[in-house]
């Protein structure tokens, strides 16, 4: 995740430079307060903590960026991902599912609003990077006779990483001198993500069979999806590693800010 990350600090060191060599172009009289810092209410919801901060390049346009992170818990949302999966051995690992998450999203605002700094409608172009830790126990089925069968779960760790882009939309309400309401109504985004996960397990071969069976069926329920999500997988006496080739990454932003102007 560290290597990720430092592919970002260039773009975060231009919004920096940009914002110290435009400061002159704001009228001097907002001089002492062209920045503000950010926390989204919102996003308590999914369980994540949100800080953003932000400043101004011009009477129009600033710079942004924000910091999210969630501690390991269930999928957010489940009942609404499992609708979309319809399939009752994907459901029942959406439910055991569990993950943590950390992102960092840069972002340039441009303000329509000819009222000052921080005032109304914006429009802000992003770039996302999200990782993601995660794991999971999976069951497979052994058998041993024509009618006899045996449950194992092996669990399953790992990492997966996100880059998304896209564009959001919004108004900043101006409360009193220093204390601002900023509403991200919308900001839809898609990219694509990568990862791998593995578990440790000895495997007869029998359970190796059955868990290569399993993982097929697996692969198939997620090829199947919506947005269609490329996996491969190794299984061997040792246990399984999985690797996520392919994801169609898609998102949307949203946010209830309640910021302080300095």
């Amino acid at each position: 995740m560290k290597n990720q990350i430092l592919k970002l600090v260039p773009l975060l060191g231009l919004l920096l430079v940009l914002s110290n060599s435009q400061a002159q172009t704001i009228p001097s009289t907002e001089n002492e307060s062209l920045n503000m810092v950010k926390f989204n209410a919102m996003s308590l919801f999914g369980g994540k903590f949100s800080f953003e901060y932000e400043r101004m390049l011009t009477n129009r346009i600033a710079a942004a960026a924000a910091i999210s992170i969630r501690p390991n818990k269930g999928l957010p949302f489940r009942s609404t991902i499992k609708n979309f999966a319809d399939d009752e051995e994907l459901n029942q690992l959406i439910d055991e599912f569990s993950s943590s998450n950390f992102s960092i999203t840069p972002e340039v605002r441009f303000y329509t609003s000819k009222r000052g700094p921080f005032r109304g409608f914006y429009i802000a172009p992003y770039v996302k990077y999200a990782s993601y830790g995660a794991s999971l126990p999976l069951d497979f089925d052994i058998e041993e006779t024509g009618i006899y069968s045996r449950t194992e779960t092996i669990p399953l760790k790992g990492d997966l990483t996100s880059f998304t882009a896209g564009v959001s939309c919004g108004v900043n309400f101006k409360l009193s001198r220093n204390i601002h309401l900023d509403w991200r109504i919308m900001g839809p985004g898609y990219g694509s993500a990568k990862g791998s996960v593995s578990g440790k397990m000895a495997l007869d071969a029998d359970e190796q069979s059955a868990l290569r069976e399993s993982l097929a069926d697996l692969k198939t329920d997620m090829e199947d999806l919506p947005l269609s999500v490329k996996i491969d997988y190794d299984v061997n006496a040792d246990g399984a590693n999985i690797k996520v080739l392919r994801s169609p990454w898609a998102g949307i932003r949203s946010g209830l800010s309640i910021a302080y102007r300095f």
